[in-house]
C-alpha cells in the first residue's frame, strides 16, 4: 500500500479505449498521463486540436491529468516520459498499452508497408512500452502492466499484419506474465468496442462485400468504449495483483479469460520402428479428430495397439511433386528435411532466404521457373538468437524479443510470396512454415505463424493450404521426426485437415496444441464491475484464494 497518489500512463488515451480506461483511473484517484500522437487512424497524418482532450475531461472533473504526444513507436521518448514521472511523482503504478493504427492487411493483400507498420505500432510499440516500464516497476517491487491484444489474434481472421501482432502480444503476455519481477503483474485485454477503429474495420468490410468483418459483427451489437472502462481500470488497480499472465476478454457486458494453447495430444517419437507408419496412423485417428474438436478424444480404450512397431507402410504416390525449401541459417533441420521429401519422390529445389515481399517473390518465381511447376512451400527461416541465460526471467525474455517483429516480417513475405504464385500459376500449394521454437521469443512467432496459417484457405479461395510446426527441440535433434512430419503433411492426401493447427516437435515426441479459447466468462451486464469478478477468474484459471480477511497484492 502506498499514501502518495498512484501514477498510470495509457497509450491511446487520447480516446476510444484508451480514452475509456483513462478517465475510469482518473475518476478513482489516479494521476493519469494520456500518451497519444494524436494522428489519423492508419498513422499517417496529424489530426487537428480537439477541443476537448481526454486529460483535459479528467481534470474537469476534479481529477488530476495531463497529456503527451509521444508515439509507442519512440522507444527513447516512452524511457524518458516514464523516468520523469516516476521522479516526479514518486513512481510509475500502471501502464495500460491501448495505442493502435488501422492498416487493410490480409493473408493474400495489403501492401508490405501497411504490414510492416501494423507489426511496427501494435507489436514493436508495446515492446518499448515493456522496455520503459518494467525496470522501473521491477526497481520499485511494484506495478501493473495492462497489453491489448484482439480476437483478431486469437481467432480465426483474416487481419494479416495485424492478427500476427496482436497473438504476438498475446504469447509474449502468458510467458512473461509467468516471470514477472516481485509485485508486478503483467496481462493483456482483449476488448471489443465501437470505436473510430472499428467502424472503419466494418465499413471497408461492408465495402468488400463481406459480412461484418468476420463474426457478422454490427456496430449496434457493440458496446461504446466508455462500458469498457471500468474494467480495464479493475486490470491494473493494487487488488488484482494475484493475476499475472492472463488475457482478459471484454465486451463490457461480458468478461472471459482466453486459454493459452494448450497440448491436446502428443506421441513418443522415439524407438519406432517406422516414423512414417507412426504417422500414418496417429495422424488421422488423433491429430485430425483432435483439431477438428479442439479436443483430445483419449482418456478412453486405448487407441493404439502396435504404432510403434508397425513397418514402414508401403509407398505410395505423393500429392505433392516439387517442393522449394527456404532454409538458410538452419543446415541441421535442411538435410533431412529434404531426405525425407526426397524419400517420398519430392523434388527439392533449394531457395535463397529473402526477407521482404518483393524479394521472396522473385526468389519463388525463379525457383518456379528452374522447376517448372512448384506444388510446396516449406519455410525454415533462421531463429531467435539463443537467450544469454537458460533460465527465463522476465528481462531475458523480453531482450529476446527484440527482433520479433522483423521476424515476422520475413514469415509474412513467404506466406504472401506462397499465395501470390498459387493465384499466378491458379494451381493449389501446401506451404509449412517451421519455426524454431526453442525460445520464448520463437514460441511467440511460433504462435503468430499458426495464426497466420488458419485463414490461408478461406484467404485464397482454397489455392494454399498452410501448415505451422513449432520445433520445440534443436534442430539437431528433431530435424529427422520434422523430416517426416513435413513429409506426410506435404504427401499425404488426409493431411489438409491439419492446416492451421498448432503442430509441435519436442524432443522425443510430437503433438498438437489447441488454439485460443474463452476458458470461463462472466456476465455482469458492465460497466460497474461486480466485487464478486476476481472469485470467478481465480476459479477459472486456479489460482487460490486470498486468506480471509486480506486482499491481495
Amino acid at each position: 500500500m502506498t499514501t502518495r497518489q498512484r501514477v498510470a500512463v495509457v497509450t491511446g488515451g487520447g480516446g476510444g479505449i484508451g480514452g475509456a480506461i483513462a478517465e475510469a483511473l482518473g475518476r478513482t484517484g489516479w494521476f493519469v498521463v494520456t500518451v497519444d500522437p494524436m494522428v489519423t487512424l492508419e498513422g499517417t497524418e496529424e489530426l487537428p486540436e480537439p477541443e476537448t482532450t481526454t486529460a483535459g475531461r479528467i481534470v474537469a472533473a476534479g481529477g488530476t491529468a495531463r497529456a503527451s504526444s509521444a508515439s509507442v513507436t519512440d522507444g527513447e521518448a516512452l524511457r524518458a516520459l516514464f523516468a520523469d514521472l516516476a521522479a516526479e511523482r514518486g513512481g510509475l503504478d500502471a501502464v495500460v498499452n491501448v495505442a493502435g493504427i488501422t492498416r487493410q492487411s490480409f493473408f493474400a493483400r495489403g501492401t508490405e508497408e501497411d504490414w510492416a507498420a501494423l507489426l511496427s505500432v501494435h507489436l514493436g510499440g508495446y515492446l518499448n512500452v515493456l522496455d520503459a516500464a518494467l525496470p522501473l516497476m521491477a526497481e520499485a517491487g511494484y506495478g501493473r502492466i495492462v497489453g491489448v491484444t484482439s480476437g483478431s489474434g486469437w481467432r480465426a481472421a483474416d487481419a494479416g499484419g495485424y492478427s500476427c501482432a496482436k497473438r504476438a502480444v498475446a504469447a509474449l503476455t502468458w510467458q512473461l506474465g509467468a516471470h514477472a519481477p516481485p509485485g508486478v503483474a503483467v496481462n493483456a485485454l482483449s476488448p471489443i468496442a465501437n470505436t473510430r477503429m472499428v467502424a472503419a474495420a466494418l465499413e471497408r468490410a461492408r465495402q468488400e462485400g463481406r459480412a461484418g468483418g468476420g463474426g457478422g459483427l454490427t456496430l449496434d451489437s457493440i458496446p461504446g468504449p466508455d462500458q469498457l472502462g471500468p474494467l480495464g481500470a479493475h486490470l491494473v488497480g493494487e487488488s488484482f495483483g494475484w493475476c499475472t499472465g492472463q488475457v482478459v476478454f471484454t465486451s463490457g457486458p461480458e468478461a472471459a479469460i482466453v486459454d493459452r494453447p494448450r497440448l491436446m495430444e502428443v506421441v513418443r517419437t522415439t524407438g519406432a520402428a517406422s516414423l512414417r507408419a507412426l504417422l500414418a496412423a496417429f495422424v488421422p485417428r488423433a491429430l485430425a479428430k483432435a483439431e477438428a474438436n479442439q479436443a483430445s478424444a483419449g482418456g478412453g480404450n486405448p487407441r493404439f495397439a502396435r504404432i510403434f512397431d508397425e513397418p514402414a507402410p508401403a509407398a505410395v504416390a505423393s500429392a505433392v511433386k516439387t517442393c522449394a525449401v527456404v532454409a538458410d541459417g538452419r543446415p541441421e533441420l535442411a538435410a533431412p528435411l529434404i531426405a525425407a521429401l526426397e524419400a517420398r519422390s519430392v523434388t527439392c529445389h533449394r531457395v535463397g532466404a529473402a526477407r521482404d515481399f518483393d524479394g521472396a517473390a522473385k526468389a519463388l518465381r525463379a525457383a518456379a521457373d528452374r522447376a517448372g511447376t512448384l506444388d510446396a512451400v516449406v519455410l525454415a527461416l533462421d531463429a531467435q538468437p539463443p537467450a544469454a541465460s537458460t533460465t527465463p526471467d522476465w528481462a531475458s525474455i523480453l531482450a529476446g524479443h527484440h527482433g520479433i517483429v522483423e521476424h515476422l516480417h520475413a514469415d509474412a513475405a513467404w506466406s504472401r510470396a506462397a499465395a501470390d504464385y498459387a493465384a499466378l500459376a491458379n494451381q493449389p500449394v501446401r506451404l509449412v512454415t517451421l519455426t524454431s521454437a526453442t525460445t520464448p521469443a520463437g514460441r511467440s512467432r511460433a504462435q503468430a505463424a499458426a495464426q497466420l496459417a488458419r485463414v490461408a484457405a478461406g484467404a485464397t479461395e482454397g489455392r494454399v493450404t498452410a501448415f505451422a510446426v513449432g520445433v520445440e527441440a534443436p534442430d539437431t535433434e528433431a530435424g529427422p521426426v520434422v523430416g517426416e512430419l513435413v513429409g506426410h503433411l506435404l504427401a499425404e492426401p488426409e493431411a489438409p485437415p491439419l492446416a492451421g493447427a498448432e503442430l509441435v516437435v519436442g524432443r522425443g515426441w510430437l503433438g498438437l496444441r489447441s488454439h485460443p479459447r474463452p476458458l470461463g466468462t462472466v456476465t455482469y451486464g458492465g460497466p460497474d464491475v461486480p466485487a464478486w469478478i476476481d472469485d470467478a477468474f481465480r476459479d477459472m484459471v486456479g489460482a487460490a484464494a486470498p486468506p480471509p480477511g486480506t486482499e491481495a497484492g
